[in-house]
């Protein structure tokens, strides 16, 4: 897996100064950018000059599901290679109480697991477009594409690595992705949410708009498939 730069993506949907940010665009490199972009789903993650995804398109291509992410009108809250790297290491040290020499790599994914990938990539996948301007702070259901539901909202935050001053009147606002392990109620607190429930997982760049669909890059804290 490539070395690559922590943090690359400027946190997309926090809201700096509510008066001069518009909720429709997204940021990259500290930067407001137009949300639209010229290029399909696939073709945009690929053209990262930090090669954050090149891990996770390699399985992509390697499990043959390409049209998966570029299908047309559907939004994808996409890993990164972080997220591939926290799950090799999770599986690794799973496997190591049973035997301390063995590990659990990306080749180990390749050779054993892409069907398994490309089924639970689908977790990722909602067949409708959901953009920051339809979020709210306390978040709604969607049906992800294998079936299970997770929620989508956008937050207050007063975490000060997240943008939050205590001398500023504007509180900075994040997308997050809460996924679902089990059905809940629809009276629900998302920021309660917690294992077994489901888990929360903050959106690093959000609304981008490709001419294929709408992507959501998921924290490079992530660990790929909600692996326990």
């Amino acid at each position: 897996m490539k070395k690559i730069v922590l943090n690359i993506f400027l946190l997309v949907g926090i809201v700096i100064a509510i008066s001069s940010c518009k909720k429709d665009g997204y940021f990259v490199g500290g930067e407001l950018h137009n949300p639209k972009i010229n290029m399909t789903t696939y073709d945009w993650m690929k053209s990262n000059k930090y090669g954050v995804f090149d891990t996770v398109l390699m399985l992509i291509d390697k499990a043959g599901v390409k049209e998966k992410i570029n299908a047309p009108g559907i939004t994808f809250f996409a890993p990164t290679d972080y997220d591939v790297y926290n799950y090799v290491q999770r599986r690794t040290a799973a496997i190591q109480k049973i035997d301390p020499n063995k590990m659990w790599t990306v080749d180990s994914i390749m050779k054993y697991e892409l069907n398994k990938f490309a089924d639970s990539l689908d977790i990722y996948i909602a067949k409708e477009g959901i953009l920051n301007s339809s979020l709210t702070e306390k978040g709604k259901k969607y049906k992800n594409a294998k079936g299970g539901e997770f929620i989508a909202s956008y937050e207050e935050t007063r975490d000060p690595n997240l943008g939050y001053n205590p001398n500023s009147n504007v509180i900075p606002r994040v997308v997050m992705f809460t996924y679902l392990f089990k059905p809940i109620d629809n009276d629900f607190d998302v920021t309660t949410i917690v294992p077994p429930v489901g888990s929360r997982t903050l959106v690093q760049t959000s609304n981008a708009q490709t001419t294929t669909g709408v992507v959501h890059v998921l924290s490079n804290s992530h660990v790929l498939f909600f692996y326990r």
